[in-house]
């Protein structure tokens, strides 16, 4: 079964909302076979929900299910601006554990950009947020998906400890070893702000204040081929065309 819908799916047989109706075909003539779907898992262990139903005529990927994908273009939250279009491929097949090819390797996913958030002082680093809403085949074939960046908060955005660790190389070099580790402390104890100061402050002879105060955030960059993962927020259902049909 694995090799008939990787066939089917790289051939182009494929419909993402069902089977078109066609006008000298009576539906109610021609036999259905029909198969119990079966449970079939995502490669990514961390994903929330790992679980796709496949049989011969329908591929569903729950919602929550995570997809690795790649920026097909350069991307920097220093520039972005809302409604601006984000593109993303698979630089690999989407494929469960049991080896069915679920999405083939250049499928592309679009989406665009819904907010952007700059960067701050207080070591605050900068934001953008995704919608992703459509899907194109190798083959051309489209289709509507619901995703978003699988992240925290589902942003694009640089770790904290890359804005601390910054922030915390300029504290060594100009004030001392002391508030650097004032700096590193406070990013245990809290990502941003004043859990920073405070830790920041006693631990490095009250230079914290400074270093918190001065030091904006980071801007998250990504070059063309960059790799993020992405969540989707609905079941996407792939349903398989048939043969006799020759549907296209």
């Amino acid at each position: 079964m694995k090799k008939t819908i990787a066939a089917v799916l790289l051939a182009g047989f494929i419909n993402f909302t069902g089977i078109p109706a066609l006008a000298d075909i009576d539906m109610n003539q021609i036999p259905v076979k029909t198969q119990t779907a079966k449970i079939e898992h995502s490669y990514y262990k961390k994903s929330p929900v790992r679980s796709i139903s496949v049989s011969e005529e329908k591929i569903s990927i729950k919602a929550g299910n995570v997809i690795k994908v790649a920026f097909a273009d350069n991307f920097s939250t220093k520039t972005a601006q809302i409604g601006d279009p984000v593109s993303f491929v698979l630089n690999e097949d989407f494929k469960t554990m049991e080896d069915t090819i679920l999405l083939p390797a250049g499928t592309m996913i679009y989406g665009e950009v819904t907010e952007v958030i700059p960067t701050r002082y207080w070591n605050r680093n900068a934001q953008a947020f995704i919608k992703l809403n459509e899907i194109v085949l190798p083959t051309g074939q489209r289709g509507d998906i619901s995703a978003r960046v699988y992240s925290k908060n589902s942003a694009l955005k640089k770790s904290t400890w890359a804005a601390f660790g910054k922030a915390a190389g300029y504290t060594v070099g100009l004030f001392g070893i002391g508030t650097g580790i004032g700096a590193i402390v406070g990013a245990i104890v809290g990502e941003v702000g004043i859990a920073c100061l405070a830790i920041g402050m006693p631990v490095g002879g009250g230079v914290g204040l400074i270093a918190g105060s001065v030091f904006k955030g980071l801007n998250y960059n990504a070059k063309a081929g960059k790799e993020i993962k992405i969540q989707l927020n609905d079941d996407f259902d792939i349903t398989l065309k048939r043969d006799e049909l020759n549907a296209i």
